[in-house]
């Protein structure tokens, strides 16, 4: 399974993790709300996780999750996925939530290079 890491520079960590989960735990409940950024046919509300604390947060989706920590002057995520496809979209999807949730005073996503875990193929 690849995974990938990112390290998002931000004074308020807590603040975005917590933003993150929130918005995915309510992600297509309510009737007028419209997801834009990834109107995938095949993710329904049902199919989305959210757990959280102020510091510590996953997501789950059918194609992969996200598991998130809030450290000192950063939000640290981790995509982890079943192929590279699916890791792509986790990380697009990260992408755009932070940049929508950081218009104002807009955070950069730095992702390290996806890489496979120790008990997959290289590639995989």
């Amino acid at each position: 399974m690849p995974t990938a890491e990112a390290r998002i520079p931000t004074d308020r960590p807590g603040r975005y993790l917590v933003q993150l989960c929130k918005h995915f735990a309510n992600k297509g409940r309510h009737l007028t709300h419209l997801p834009r950024t990834h109107t995938l046919p095949e993710l329904r509300p049902n199919q989305i996780q959210a757990e959280w604390t102020d510091s510590d947060g996953t997501l789950r989706l059918p194609w992969g999750q996200c598991t998130l920590q809030a450290v000192p002057g950063a939000l640290r995520v981790c995509a982890e996925a079943d192929d590279r496809e699916n890791l792509e979209r986790l990380q697009d999807l990260v992408d755009t939530h932070i940049a929508r949730f950081s218009r104002r005073d807009p955070l950069r996503v730095e992702w390290e290079p996806p890489r496979p875990t120790r008990h997959g193929p290289a590639g995989s």
